[in-house]
């Protein structure tokens, strides 16, 4: 662990642990797809990855652990990133929602209702569903409301 990363926020943390959950996504499959890179670009520069922490990320992902998240709408838009990634190169491999299942569980959603949130964003095209309609659509699933 670099000494960087022990001053770190924890909004900081969560960002790159977030980062590390997409990259475990992309790399499911064995194979990071041109859209995909653009994907992890994306996403690295929205939250202030550096090109240095970028490489050491996608060397070992599974050196960052999934951070859970309190806030349940935070926990959705996480989850609308995660399946951006998944969706990225148009093919949802089974594998992908494989890693996806287990970053949910991570991210503190409901254990007994994982597989259902999981099928339900699966089915959501992100790319037709802007982030307010996929939250409204997992609030069903998850019950809270």
């Amino acid at each position: 662990m670099d000494i960087s990363d022990v001053y770190m926020s924890i909004g900081q943390k969560r960002n790159i642990s977030h980062f590390a959950n997409i990259v475990r996504i992309a790399q499911s499959d064995n194979f990071i797809s041109p859209e995909e890179e653009r994907f992890l670009k994306t996403v690295a520069q929205k939250y202030n990855i550096d090109s240095k922490k970028y490489k050491e990320i996608l060397k070992n992902p599974n050196k960052y652990p999934t951070i859970a998240h309190l806030d349940c709408e935070e926990r959705i838009e996480r989850l609308y990133d995660l399946l951006k990634m998944v969706e990225a190169d148009h093919i949802i491999r089974k594998r992908e929602l494989l890693a996806l299942k287990k970053v949910v569980t991570g991210l503190a959603f409901p254990v007994k209702n994982v597989d259902a949130i999981v099928l339900k964003a699966a089915e959501l095209d992100v790319h037709k569903n802007d982030l307010e309609t996929f939250q409204k659509k997992i609030m069903v699933v998850i019950k809270l409301r």
